[in-house]
């Protein structure tokens, strides 16, 4: 259960009490703050820290460099992140059903039963969450390649790792809504990226 955000900032990062188990078991699983991996605030500050510190550091160090070309890292990043996109997708909507189905649909918005916030629909919020920490190297490809980094391509990829952690750590279930939506788009923005990395041409660009 969640601590409440008044409290969350006055505890320390323990790693020791992390059970990884839960990486593991969609089924069994409930956010814990302090025990799920990754769920400490710290995590997301030292992120934040390191993602911050490499972007500029290799933006300065490319300055002078010629850019890279990361033909098939950039495809197959791409394809990873598509892939996972359209599991958490698929998982996420057959889910939020059954709890509409089970529980009613003001259940998928909100709910009073605490015993309720566990089970694969959390978990895939969950993995949602762990894949905003995977998606921070869109920025550092794109900085290799020496391509042009915009203020809102860093902010958005750092802020929603904040975002998503709100979710799981304030029990919403309506964030399920954001979750499928975001996963639906991403399937097509990554694969259209992975073809084109590859040089292949895609039947659902717009020209």
């Amino acid at each position: 259960m969640p601590i409440g955000l008044e409290n969350v900032y006055k505890s320390r990062l323990d790693t020791s009490k992390w059970d990884y188990s839960q990486l593991i078991d969609p089924y069994g699983f409930r956010w814990e703050y302090g025990i799920t991996p990754f769920s400490d605030w710290q995590i997301i500050v030292g992120s934040w820290a390191l993602y911050f510190t490499t972007i500029f550091g290799l933006k300065t160090y490319m300055s002078s460099r010629t850019a890279f070309s990361l033909k098939y890292i950039t495809a197959l990043h791409n394809f990873i992140l598509s892939a996972w996109s359209a599991g958490m997708f698929i998982y996420a909507v057959i889910d939020f059903i059954d709890r509409w189905q089970t529980r009613g649909l003001p259940e998928c918005f909100c709910t009073s039963d605490s015993s309720s916030i566990s089970g694969r629909l959390f978990y895939t919020t969950y993995i949602y969450y762990l894949s905003k920490f995977y998606e921070l190297f869109d920025t550092i490809i794109l900085v290799l390649k020496k391509k042009q980094l915009i203020f809102l391509h860093w902010y958005h990829h750092a802020i929603v790792i904040t975002m998503v952690w709100s979710w799981l750590e304030e029990a919403n279930p309506y964030s399920t809504i954001g979750m499928i939506a975001n996963t639906f788009i991403h399937i097509f923005m990554y694969y259209y990226y992975f073809s084109a990395s590859l040089g292949r041409s895609i039947w659902f660009k717009v020209n």
